[in-house]
């Protein structure tokens, strides 16, 4: 219609007519894109609400799955010691045999250690956040983590104890002194004994005379010590991040 109107002007000369329509052409088109822009603008945001919210949901996430390897760390840095004491002691075993092997055992458990972070990868693939304060805070807890990640390495020791513990051994232990429920790992202490102290015996021996278990398992444990600590202060990174989200969302609500 607007256009039959500016031809019929330009037919007419009406130059005044002409102006006025072309003003209003141009101030519906302009209008148009402000309102698709405001639209696409409220899209985005809302989008990001969304993976703000799932990114918190992400971070408290971790939260709770890195205290649970910090306990299962906890376990394997107290049996590591005490392997290490008994094999400086240079004593018997005697009729305490089966939880002195155990302990060898649990001291070569590893998990891993890296986080989940897919919510904040797919949030920067898409330009987001635009916060530079969730980015800044986000990207602290995930440094902490990947520090530490370098180091946490599938440990020498863990291979040389396991090939010197008989396989009937290893099966009890993995049905009877370990559990494992919705991702959790957990070392049973008191486990019943799986062999007679003879046999536990016999294998601690060997153990005991490898020239590589000592060493490795010193370093092991030597790494192991300050992963507790470290573990906590990342959650701390994550919580401070959640906080600055928490404000981010609060701001946008």
């Amino acid at each position: 219609m607007i256009l039959r109107r500016l031809s019929k002007h330009v037919k007419e000369q009406n130059w005044f007519a002409v102006g006025l329509d072309f003003v209003i052409v141009v101030f519906g088109v302009f209008i148009g894109l402000q309102v698709s822009n405001w639209n696409s603008a409220q899209a985005l945001k809302a989008r990001e609400g969304e993976l703000l919210s799932e990114l918190r949901r992400e971070l408290e996430t971790s939260i709770t799955v890195t205290n649970q390897k910090r306990d299962a760390f906890t376990q394997v840095i107290a049996a590591g010691e005490r392997s290490l004491a008994f094999m400086e002691s240079g004593a018997s075993c005697g009729t305490e045999c089966w939880p002195v092997l155990i302990d060898f055992f649990h001291a070569s458990q590893w998990q891993a250690i890296d986080v989940n972070r897919s919510t904040y990868d797919e949030m920067r693939r898409q330009g987001m956040p635009r916060s530079r304060a969730v980015i800044d805070a986000v990207e602290s807890y995930l440094l902490q983590n990947e520090n530490m990640a370098d180091t946490h390495q599938l440990p020498v020791y863990r291979s040389l104890v396991r090939q010197m513990i008989p396989v009937s051994i290893q099966t009890y232990y993995w049905s009877t002194c370990f559990d494992l429920v919705n991702g959790r790992e957990t070392y049973v202490l008191d486990c019943p004994k799986g062999a007679s102290d003879e046999v536990a015996a016999r294998v601690i021996d060997r153990i005991r005379a490898h020239p590589g278990i000592e060493p490795n398992l010193t370093e092991w444990i030597g790494i192991m010590v300050s992963n507790p600590a470290d573990l906590g202060e990342q959650n701390e990174a994550a919580r401070r991040a959640m906080a600055v989200i928490d404000a981010e969302l609060e701001r946008d609500s």
